[in-house]
């Protein structure tokens, strides 16, 4: 998810007790919406946030699923903070590194998508669409821009398109 949209998130687009749980994310980016399944780790996390968040909450009502005690939504320079204050003491980022942004997961997790469906055999030309919408994008061009060539990723390509030269007899 984007940062917007996590933020924008209302308490009843989070389907945390659906089979199986997931997110509804409404007009996004280019005004679609869309539906994000979350895996079961996360859904639990995700309730005892919600849990949390209705005794913190107490008389005060928010809209907003992720929210302030006050029932004031919480705020992107906020998030932003404590996010870089988090990266900074766990050591992940340094002076002259690369910045690390919330965003940043977004391709993280493209490339690793695309490492794994490479590993377990699958048709990446096939399922890109559906990592295309996952992540909110309208075209697979759109999701192409996320993709970094990590060493693990050229590795899995580079053994697929091994195996389909060894299945073709090409010398």
């Amino acid at each position: 998810m984007r940062i917007g949209e996590a933020l924008r998130l209302k308490l009843e687009d989070a389907h945390l007790d659906a089979n199986p749980p997931h997110l509804s994310i409404l007009d996004t980016k280019f005004g679609k919406s869309r539906v994000v399944v979350l895996h079961p780790s996360v859904a639990d996390r995700l309730r005892d946030y919600a849990a949390k968040r209705a005794t913190s909450l107490g008389s005060n009502r928010a809209e907003a699923f992720l929210t302030r005690v006050t029932g004031k939504p919480l705020r992107y320079s906020t998030i932003r903070r404590t996010f870089i204050r988090v990266i900074r003491r766990a050591g992940i980022a340094s002076a002259g590194a690369a910045t690390i942004t919330l965003h940043s997961f977004r391709h993280s997790f493209a490339v690793k998508r695309l490492t794994l469906w490479h590993r377990a055999g699958e048709n990446v030309s096939d399922l890109l669409p559906h990592l295309t919408v996952y992540l909110g994008h309208l075209d697979p061009r759109d999701t192409y821009w996320y993709l970094t060539a990590t060493a693990e990723l050229l590795e899995a390509a580079s053994a697929r398109m091994e195996g389909h030269r060894q299945e073709g007899g090409e010398g």
